[in-house]
Protein backbone atom coordinates (compact mmCIF):
# COMPACT_ATOMS: atom_id res chain seq x y z
CA UNK A 1 0.00 0.00 0.00
CA UNK A 2 2.91 2.25 0.90
CA UNK A 3 4.41 1.83 -2.58
CA UNK A 4 1.34 2.39 -4.31
CA UNK A 5 0.60 5.97 -2.23
CA UNK A 6 3.85 7.42 -3.67
CA UNK A 7 3.21 6.69 -7.31
CA UNK A 8 2.86 9.90 -9.13
CA UNK A 9 -0.38 10.51 -11.43
CA UNK A 10 0.45 10.57 -15.35
CA UNK A 11 -2.10 12.16 -17.39
CA UNK A 12 -1.11 10.87 -20.80
CA UNK A 13 -3.13 9.94 -24.24
CA UNK A 14 0.20 9.93 -26.89
CA UNK A 15 1.22 5.67 -26.93
CA UNK A 16 4.48 6.63 -25.77
CA UNK A 17 3.81 8.07 -22.73
CA UNK A 18 1.15 5.13 -21.37
CA UNK A 19 3.82 2.63 -22.36
CA UNK A 20 6.51 4.46 -20.40
CA UNK A 21 4.15 4.68 -17.34
CA UNK A 22 4.01 0.61 -17.84
CA UNK A 23 7.60 0.54 -17.44
CA UNK A 24 7.42 3.03 -14.12
CA UNK A 25 5.06 0.94 -12.25
CA UNK A 26 6.60 1.59 -8.92
CA UNK A 27 6.79 5.63 -9.09
CA UNK A 28 4.00 5.53 -12.33
CA UNK A 29 0.26 5.66 -12.55
CA UNK A 30 -2.38 6.38 -15.60
CA UNK A 31 -4.20 8.93 -14.24
CA UNK A 32 -7.81 10.82 -16.02
CA UNK A 33 -7.51 13.89 -14.03
CA UNK A 34 -4.88 16.92 -15.00
CA UNK A 35 -5.06 17.85 -10.90
CA UNK A 36 -1.92 17.13 -9.13
CA UNK A 37 -0.18 14.64 -12.35
CA UNK A 38 2.04 15.06 -14.79
CA UNK A 39 0.48 16.03 -17.85
CA UNK A 40 2.29 15.52 -21.23
CA UNK A 41 1.33 17.71 -24.13
CA UNK A 42 1.41 16.74 -27.54
CA UNK A 43 3.74 18.91 -29.48
CA UNK A 44 1.55 19.05 -32.63
CA UNK A 45 -0.99 22.02 -33.49
CA UNK A 46 -1.39 24.49 -31.04
CA UNK A 47 0.11 22.83 -28.20
CA UNK A 48 1.09 25.72 -25.96
CA UNK A 49 -2.22 26.73 -25.33
CA UNK A 50 -3.37 23.11 -24.24
CA UNK A 51 -0.10 23.64 -21.95
CA UNK A 52 -1.75 26.67 -20.59
CA UNK A 53 -4.83 24.70 -19.96
CA UNK A 54 -3.28 22.08 -18.13
CA UNK A 55 -1.56 24.54 -16.08
CA UNK A 56 -4.85 26.13 -15.23
CA UNK A 57 -6.39 22.55 -14.39
CA UNK A 58 -3.52 22.18 -11.43
CA UNK A 59 -0.97 20.14 -13.55
CA UNK A 60 1.75 19.49 -10.96
CA UNK A 61 3.98 19.38 -13.84
CA UNK A 62 4.01 19.63 -17.69
CA UNK A 63 5.48 17.59 -19.96
CA UNK A 64 5.92 18.76 -23.86
CA UNK A 65 6.46 15.55 -26.27
CA UNK A 66 8.65 16.90 -29.36
CA UNK A 67 7.32 19.89 -30.16
CA UNK A 68 6.95 21.17 -33.36
CA UNK A 69 6.60 24.95 -34.99
CA UNK A 70 6.32 27.30 -32.28
CA UNK A 71 5.08 31.13 -33.64
CA UNK A 72 6.91 34.06 -32.26
CA UNK A 73 3.49 35.45 -30.56
CA UNK A 74 3.20 32.57 -28.26
CA UNK A 75 6.57 32.89 -26.66
CA UNK A 76 4.72 35.08 -23.98
CA UNK A 77 2.05 32.73 -23.55
CA UNK A 78 4.72 30.02 -22.79
CA UNK A 79 6.48 32.41 -20.69
CA UNK A 80 3.51 32.79 -18.10
CA UNK A 81 4.09 28.58 -17.58
CA UNK A 82 5.68 29.28 -13.66
CA UNK A 83 5.19 27.88 -10.67
CA UNK A 84 5.30 24.18 -11.91
CA UNK A 85 8.11 22.00 -13.51
CA UNK A 86 8.15 21.92 -17.54
CA UNK A 87 9.98 19.50 -19.04
CA UNK A 88 10.47 19.67 -22.90
CA UNK A 89 11.35 16.58 -24.63
CA UNK A 90 13.85 16.96 -27.50
CA UNK A 91 14.24 13.48 -29.03
CA UNK A 92 17.36 14.96 -31.25
CA UNK A 93 18.45 16.59 -27.64
CA UNK A 94 18.31 14.17 -25.24
CA UNK A 95 19.41 15.14 -21.97
CA UNK A 96 21.40 12.14 -21.22
CA UNK A 97 23.28 12.36 -24.81
CA UNK A 98 23.99 16.55 -23.68
CA UNK A 99 25.46 14.86 -20.62
CA UNK A 100 27.89 12.54 -21.76
CA UNK A 101 29.01 15.30 -24.67
CA UNK A 102 29.50 17.45 -21.99
CA UNK A 103 31.45 15.32 -19.47
CA UNK A 104 33.85 14.11 -22.63
CA UNK A 105 35.04 16.94 -23.12
CA UNK A 106 36.00 17.82 -19.25
CA UNK A 107 35.45 21.33 -19.28
CA UNK A 108 37.82 21.75 -22.24
CA UNK A 109 36.26 24.64 -24.80
CA UNK A 110 35.52 24.26 -28.38
CA UNK A 111 36.94 26.48 -31.00
CA UNK A 112 35.07 25.39 -34.22
CA UNK A 113 31.35 24.36 -33.80
CA UNK A 114 29.56 23.24 -36.97
CA UNK A 115 26.09 22.40 -37.39
CA UNK A 116 24.72 20.12 -40.25
CA UNK A 117 20.65 19.50 -40.37
CA UNK A 118 18.77 17.41 -43.03
CA UNK A 119 14.85 17.33 -42.96
CA UNK A 120 11.92 17.46 -44.83
CA UNK A 121 10.71 20.83 -45.74
CA UNK A 122 7.74 20.36 -43.36
CA UNK A 123 9.99 19.88 -40.51
CA UNK A 124 13.10 21.44 -41.50
CA UNK A 125 12.57 24.32 -38.46
CA UNK A 126 11.75 21.82 -35.87
CA UNK A 127 15.24 20.09 -36.62
CA UNK A 128 16.86 23.23 -37.53
CA UNK A 129 15.68 24.60 -33.92
CA UNK A 130 17.73 21.23 -31.81
CA UNK A 131 20.62 21.99 -34.02
CA UNK A 132 20.76 25.65 -32.66
CA UNK A 133 20.29 23.58 -29.10
CA UNK A 134 23.28 21.18 -29.65
CA UNK A 135 25.60 24.27 -30.71
CA UNK A 136 24.10 26.20 -27.41
CA UNK A 137 25.41 22.85 -25.13
CA UNK A 138 29.15 22.72 -27.01
CA UNK A 139 29.60 26.76 -26.83
CA UNK A 140 28.74 26.36 -23.59
CA UNK A 141 25.73 29.23 -23.19
CA UNK A 142 22.91 30.89 -25.40
CA UNK A 143 24.09 32.40 -28.46
CA UNK A 144 23.66 35.55 -30.29
CA UNK A 145 22.99 35.58 -34.23
CA UNK A 146 25.57 37.74 -36.15
CA UNK A 147 24.46 36.68 -39.69
CA UNK A 148 22.52 34.62 -41.49
CA UNK A 149 20.88 33.34 -45.08
CA UNK A 150 17.00 31.62 -45.40
CA UNK A 151 15.69 30.41 -48.54
CA UNK A 152 13.06 27.91 -49.08
CA UNK A 153 15.51 25.41 -49.22
CA UNK A 154 18.76 25.92 -47.27
CA UNK A 155 19.65 28.10 -44.03
CA UNK A 156 22.86 28.76 -42.80
CA UNK A 157 23.64 30.78 -39.46
CA UNK A 158 27.08 32.30 -38.28
CA UNK A 159 26.81 32.70 -34.07
CA UNK A 160 28.65 33.84 -31.70
CA UNK A 161 28.50 33.05 -27.85
CA UNK A 162 25.90 35.93 -26.04
CA UNK A 163 27.95 36.68 -22.51
CA UNK A 164 31.66 36.09 -23.78
CA UNK A 165 33.66 38.06 -26.22
CA UNK A 166 36.26 35.48 -27.20
CA UNK A 167 34.31 32.40 -27.75
CA UNK A 168 34.06 29.29 -30.54
CA UNK A 169 32.86 30.02 -33.92
CA UNK A 170 29.63 28.64 -35.02
CA UNK A 171 28.05 28.02 -37.93
CA UNK A 172 24.47 26.33 -38.01
CA UNK A 173 22.78 25.08 -41.74
CA UNK A 174 20.00 22.99 -42.69
CA UNK A 175 18.71 21.82 -45.90
CA UNK A 176 15.73 20.71 -47.14
CA UNK A 177 16.16 16.76 -47.97
CA UNK A 178 13.03 15.10 -49.57
CA UNK A 179 14.14 11.75 -49.10
CA UNK A 180 14.23 11.56 -45.19
CA UNK A 181 12.04 10.23 -42.87
CA UNK A 182 10.33 12.17 -40.01
CA UNK A 183 12.59 13.38 -37.50
CA UNK A 184 15.57 14.63 -39.67
CA UNK A 185 18.97 14.04 -39.26
CA UNK A 186 21.27 16.20 -37.25
CA UNK A 187 25.59 15.81 -37.50
CA UNK A 188 27.52 18.42 -34.97
CA UNK A 189 31.10 18.73 -34.35
CA UNK A 190 32.76 20.34 -31.94
CA UNK A 191 36.61 20.92 -33.08
CA UNK A 192 39.79 21.97 -31.07
CA UNK A 193 41.95 20.51 -28.69
CA UNK A 194 38.71 17.74 -27.95
CA UNK A 195 36.91 16.24 -30.89
CA UNK A 196 32.94 15.56 -30.26
CA UNK A 197 30.77 14.18 -33.04
CA UNK A 198 27.54 13.92 -32.27
CA UNK A 199 24.86 12.05 -35.54
CA UNK A 200 21.15 12.19 -34.54
CA UNK A 201 18.74 9.62 -36.78
CA UNK A 202 15.80 10.25 -35.49
CA UNK A 203 14.02 8.33 -38.35
CA UNK A 204 16.25 5.26 -37.74
CA UNK A 205 16.18 5.85 -33.77
CA UNK A 206 19.92 5.99 -33.99
CA UNK A 207 22.20 8.41 -32.02
CA UNK A 208 25.95 8.33 -31.89
CA UNK A 209 28.51 10.52 -29.90
CA UNK A 210 32.42 10.58 -30.53
CA UNK A 211 35.18 12.20 -28.60
CA UNK A 212 38.35 12.44 -29.42
CA UNK A 213 41.54 13.42 -27.60
CA UNK A 214 45.26 13.07 -27.51
CA UNK A 215 44.77 9.29 -25.72
CA UNK A 216 42.24 8.37 -28.45
CA UNK A 217 38.65 8.14 -29.36
CA UNK A 218 35.68 6.97 -27.48
CA UNK A 219 31.93 6.20 -28.05
CA UNK A 220 29.69 6.81 -25.94
CA UNK A 221 27.33 3.39 -24.93
CA UNK A 222 23.97 3.85 -26.86
CA UNK A 223 21.24 4.93 -24.29
CA UNK A 224 17.90 2.45 -25.33
CA UNK A 225 15.86 3.72 -22.51
CA UNK A 226 12.95 5.75 -24.43
CA UNK A 227 12.93 9.21 -25.02
CA UNK A 228 9.63 9.21 -23.32
CA UNK A 229 10.52 7.12 -20.09
CA UNK A 230 13.42 9.85 -19.94
CA UNK A 231 11.05 13.23 -19.87
CA UNK A 232 8.72 11.27 -17.09
CA UNK A 233 11.36 10.34 -14.82
CA UNK A 234 12.97 13.85 -15.13
CA UNK A 235 9.30 15.32 -14.31
CA UNK A 236 8.99 12.96 -11.35
CA UNK A 237 12.50 14.18 -10.08
CA UNK A 238 11.82 17.67 -11.11
CA UNK A 239 8.34 17.50 -8.56
CA UNK A 240 9.98 15.43 -5.73
CA UNK A 241 13.46 17.77 -5.30
CA UNK A 242 11.89 20.79 -6.28
CA UNK A 243 15.19 21.83 -8.42
CA UNK A 244 14.31 24.24 -11.28
CA UNK A 245 14.87 22.76 -14.63
CA UNK A 246 15.78 25.41 -17.49
CA UNK A 247 14.21 23.34 -20.45
CA UNK A 248 11.65 25.86 -21.78
CA UNK A 249 14.22 28.77 -20.87
CA UNK A 250 16.64 26.83 -23.30
CA UNK A 251 13.81 26.31 -25.35
CA UNK A 252 12.90 29.85 -26.09
CA UNK A 253 16.46 30.55 -26.78
CA UNK A 254 16.43 28.36 -29.34
CA UNK A 255 13.23 29.47 -30.85
CA UNK A 256 14.55 33.02 -30.74
CA UNK A 257 17.93 32.16 -33.10
CA UNK A 258 15.27 30.46 -36.03
CA UNK A 259 13.01 33.60 -35.91
CA UNK A 260 15.93 36.13 -36.11
CA UNK A 261 17.21 33.89 -39.07
CA UNK A 262 14.08 33.84 -40.70
CA UNK A 263 14.42 37.80 -40.55
CA UNK A 264 17.42 36.81 -43.06
CA UNK A 265 15.14 35.21 -45.93
CA UNK A 266 11.40 35.06 -47.31
CA UNK A 267 8.09 36.36 -45.47
CA UNK A 268 6.80 33.07 -45.27
CA UNK A 269 9.41 31.53 -42.72
CA UNK A 270 8.00 32.65 -39.81
CA UNK A 271 8.27 29.95 -36.98
CA UNK A 272 10.85 27.48 -35.90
Amino acid sequence: MSGETQRMGVCAVLPDYRAAVAELPVTAALSESPRGSVVVVPGAGMWWDRALAARAEGAAALVIADPQDLPREAREVLRTLTGIPVIIERPRLRPDLVADAIQGRAGIPASIIAVECGAPASELSPVLRDGFGWARVFAGGPLSLLSGAATAQARVALLEPRERRAGPAVTVAGNVEAGHGPGGLLRILALGEVRSEVSVDQPAGLTRLETCTEEGGLVAPRRFEASARLALRRAFEACSTGEAVTDLEDFLDDCALGWGLAAFGTADQASV
